[in-house]
């Protein structure tokens, strides 16, 4: 890979930046992580909580706007409700003239305009709320036995998961004008029901798909394949910009 690229990494509902941290051991030295974190969470756990996509997708696009210089190469990783939430930021900053990015990787998420199986779990009362949670893994069981846990993480998994069960998806005049790539966990049932290819209706360049070992959250318990795609596509990438430049 000739020129550094910077990767920002969108974290899944109730996560927060940490999640990706650990991604840095395993990335090329020319591959600059930047686990973006959302307000309410992680470093900015004092700032108000968001539960509106408009409001979380502007934080995200001014971050990763104020981290990318005109000539920088920028790539996206979003997981879960990340990937809803990477999907919006790219249309926010080209409308507010950021340069596309050079790659956008989604996972474990259908497409965003696949409605089927829609959910109210946020309207939970507390305990099923959390068994909902449950089911799709991780580490959840820990939460419930904590309760100062508990108390700090209920709002913020509740909060993430009306953005995603209340987000209503409006038709984009523009396909995505980079390359995509859509990485799904083997065992993962919540992305499993869904018919993946339908990423490919907003694809303006390629899109590949890739299936890894693991379930909802491979990519925190089977990170190490997750990383060696995104080497691999963004090496490829860069060999394709060279030749073009």
């Amino acid at each position: 890979m000739g020129n550094e690229i910077k990767l920002f990494c969108v974290p899944y509902s109730g996560g927060s930046a940490e999640v990706y941290r650990k991604w840095s051991r395993s990335l090329c030295s020319d591959i600059q992580l930047f686990p973006v974190e959302l307000p309410g969470r992680g470093k900015r756990i004092f700032e108000p909580l968001q539960d509106d996509i408009d409001t979380i997708v502007e934080d995200i696009t001014a971050t990763i706007a104020s981290n990318v210089d005109s000539n920088d190469d920028y790539v996206i990783y979003g997981h879960s409700l990340g990937s809803l939430l990477t999907f919006e930021t790219y249309y926010k900053l080209i409308e507010n003239g950021v340069h596309k990015p050079q790659h956008i990787f989604f996972s474990g998420r259908n497409a965003p305009q696949n409605r089927h199986n829609r959910t109210s779990i946020h309207r939970l009362p507390d305990e099923q709320f959390m068994h909902a949670v449950m089911s799709y893994g991780g580490n959840t069981h820990e939460l419930i036995e904590n309760q100062e846990l508990l108390d700090l993480f209920l709002p913020i998994l509740r909060a993430d998961f009306k953005v995603s069960e209340t987000y209503c998806h409006q038709e984009k005049k523009d396909k995505i004008a980079c390359d995509i790539t859509i990485i799904n966990g083997r065992n993962d049932h919540s992305a499993r029901i869904y018919d993946m290819s339908e990423w490919s209706y907003y694809a303006g360049g390629t899109a590949t798909f890739h299936t890894v070992d693991g379930g909802h959250f491979f990519i925190t318990e089977n990170y190490g394949p997750v990383v060696d795609i995104i080497k691999q596509t963004l090496t490829i990438s860069n060999k394709i910009l060279e030749r073009q430049g």
